[in-house]
């Protein structure tokens, strides 16, 4: 246990120093709002806009939307945003090893699950070379976000291509609502340290701004035969947001970040000679930034323009794969009131991506460097049939991309309100994924198999390669929804969901080919990325909160997934199974300036990842999380808390990726955490 004495200590010296530069300091700020303060219906008052892309209340919407907030994420005790999004149900969030993350909402999870749309401020992330999202890139300032909106669902008829499953937008505060410092600081064994500062002030009556820096280092997760696995990571973010309302009728916004990365990740690499593959710890770099400026100018108390336009970058030195990219994007977008019960919102949009390959062991890429270019037009109806009893929603996004050309994605959606208390909705929507760079273009080595008679004792060498002629993934999505608040203590929000799937890629075998030109020789098995998959989804998901007290609040979210999709030998495909899990999380304010946070989460993933690997198939099995915090308030403007996460296993497996895999588990961890402004 020295360790763990030594951790004390740590965690001692640090929080003493800081509670002695708090009590030097003579002026002090209020208290984080604490939702345990709002009622039921408070909550389901609050604002949405990512399911419509105009405002609208919770209980208002007629899509799966669940809201995490800011007081969630600081009660939780997470470190970072991906664990957070495990309140919310429906949301599969696995880590794969120290800084890598599978996340996906209603099946198809993956190091690059490709059917999730993820935006922070309405900016994409999704990434354009290997489709999915570099979570560890993604190390925000936690402090900064106001809210994440996670929409369970199909969001194509508004946001696009590759919202296919479900969107995810990580909305921050204004500058107004950030004024002043905040000093965060965390330190335990597995969050090494994780320093932040921020501040904000004002340029004048019409303008807000801040400023903000991040340090985290995180140490190392452990193997799957019980040594460390060595996949320490490093990541430093900095950026700046500015709020500007020149008149009553237009507000600015302008903000950007830049980041560094270090991280070092293990990967199982094909080798053609003895013993054909090898685990090896390899060191990756990245870089990058953004800069985002909208524009928002309001007609009337029913029409409303806003103008967005993004430049974001990344370098990214990997194993897998060395690229550049850039894109710049545009965005338009008008709402107005046709009539007192029907509203239109229409918008324009222009994204251009350029990158540029550079080879590796693992993979090509040819051509080397491309420039894409996409452009799309949506409108969006909606109508109150009967006023404040029914109202029907229907949409359609038009796009046209180099890769597949034109594709539309419509939705039709009903809300019907029998009851101010309870809301019935139904929705029936078609989403589309197009391919990647990578998919179209790529040829990936992903494991060796020792020689043998059958190949004329050559090493065989499985390869993926893309064909250049793919089509889109298709979905056909039906859903319906209950939400309510059955009393002033208690609120239910219930979705059902059948997802038919067509064109999926999935790899097919082609003819073995001999490789005689390089020493030693060897036999290559094409692993061909067709449109050959097919299947469905359905599932039900629920979420539930309940007061049991003033002081106490509980919030349950449960999931149940069935997934059967198959490829062209009708072989299951894409971790088909089922996948059930529960998160409960109860928040209790005890005495005074005393709080404890109790998070309980079980998973069940009922079935194997299917990898290309040595490994094959790998069994997850069912696990249970227990997180709890304890936190203090000795006074307004200083927070202290200590937190434990997974305490009930010494460690365990969440996933495995499912190329060049590696299988990494997940370790009891103890950290304490400081929050202080001024």
């Amino acid at each position: 246990m020295e360790w763990l004495s030594c951790l004390l200590i740590r965690i001692r010296i640090t929080l003493m120093a800081l509670i002695g530069l708090a009590i030097a300091t003579s002026q002090a700020k209020a208290a984080a709002p604490d939702l345990t303060e709002f009622s039921i219906e408070d909550l389901m008052q609050v604002k949405v806009v990512s399911a419509a892309k105009v405002e609208q209340t919770l209980q208002d919407t007629a899509a799966a939307v669940f809201v995490i907030s800011a007081d969630d994420i600081r009660r939780s005790g997470v470190t970072h945003v991906m664990e957070a999004l495990r309140l919310a149900p429906g949301v599969d969030v696995s880590r794969i090893d120290s800084s890598r993350w599978a996340i996906s909402i209603r099946g198809f999870n993956g190091r690059f699950a490709n059917k999730l749309l993820v935006l922070i401020d309405g900016r994409t992330v999704y990434n354009s070379q290997f489709s999915g999202v570099y979570w560890e890139v993604q190390d925000l300032f936690l402090p900064d976000i106001e809210r994440i909106e996670v929409i369970r669902g199909p969001g194509g008829s508004l946001w696009g291509a590759n919202a296919v499953n479900g969107v995810i937008n990580i909305i921050t505060k204004k500058s107004k609502d950030t004024q002043g410092g905040l000093v965060t600081l965390t330190v335990g064994d597995e969050e090494r340290a994780i320093a932040g500062v921020r501040y904000g002030g004002a340029l004048g009556d019409g303008a807000q701004y801040r400023v903000y820096g991040q340090f985290t280092e995180r140490d190392g997760l452990v193997a799957a035969n019980g040594r460390d696995a060595d996949d320490d990571w490093r990541t430093g973010k900095g950026g700046f947001r500015l709020d500007w309302t020149p008149s009553t009728q237009d507000a600015v916004v302008v903000h950007g970040d830049y980041y560094q990365g270090d991280f070092d990740q293990n990967l199982t690499k094909p080798l053609l000679v003895p013993p054909y593959s090898e685990q090896q710890l390899s060191p990756v770099d990245v870089s990058g930034g953004s800069l985002q400026a909208r524009w928002e100018h309001q007609y009337s108390a029913t029409s409303k323009m806003a103008l967005q336009t993004y430049y974001q970058y990344e370098n990214r030195i990997d194993p897998f794969y060395i690229a550049d990219s850039d894109t710049i994007d545009l965005d338009f977008q008008h709402n107005f009131a046709l009539t007192d019960q029907q509203a239109i919102v229409w918008g324009l949009g222009y994204r251009r991506n350029q990158d540029h390959f550079t080879d590796t062991d693992l993979s090509t890429v040819r051509p080397k460097q491309l420039t894409t270019d996409l452009f799309s037009a949506f409108i969006q109806d909606q109508v109150e049939l009967i006023p404040k009893q029914l109202r029907l929603t229907a949409g359609i996004k038009v796009e046209h991309n180099d890769f597949t050309g034109w594709e539309w994605q419509p939705s039709l959606r009903m809300l019907w309100t029998p009851h101010p208390d309870h809301r019935l909705w139904s929705a029936v929507s078609r989403a589309v994924r197009t391919p990647s760079r990578g998919e179209q273009d790529v040829r990936v080595n992903l494991f060796v198999m020792p020689p043998s008679p059958f190949t004329g004792n050559l090493p065989t060498l499985f390869s993926a390669f893309g064909s250049g002629s793919l089509n889109s993934e298709t979905l056909m999505a039906y859903e319906i929804g209950y939400r309510a608040r059955l009393s002033e203590r208690f609120s239910v929000d219930a979705t059902a969901f059948y997802n038919d799937y067509d064109q999926l890629l999935a790899t097919v075998p082609g003819d073995p080919f001999p490789e005689t030109r390089v020493v030693p020789p060897y036999l290559v098995v094409p692993l061909q990325l067709q449109n050959s998959g097919s299947g469905y989804s359905t599932g039900f998901e629920l979420a539930a909160d309940w007061r049991p007290a003033q002081d106490w609040r509980l919030q349950l979210a449960y999931s149940y997934l069935y997934q059967d999709i198959r490829g062209y030998d009708d072989a299951p495909r894409f971790n088909s199974g089922h996948l059930n899990q529960i998160s409960l999380f109860s928040s209790w304010n005890l005495h005074g300036n005393l709080t404890l946070d109790v998070w309980g989460l079980y998973v069940n993933r009922g079935g194997e990842i299917r990898t290309f690997s040595p490994f094959g198939n790998i069994r997850i099995d069912p696990y249970f999380d227990l997180t709890l915090r304890l936190g203090w308030r000795p006074r307004k403007d200083l927070e202290l808390s200590v937190v434990g996460a997974n305490l009930l296993d010494g460690s365990h497996l969440e996933f495995a990726q499912e190329a060049f895999t590696y299988p990494v588990e997940v370790e009891r961890s103890l950290y304490g955490q400081v929050r202080w402004s001024f």
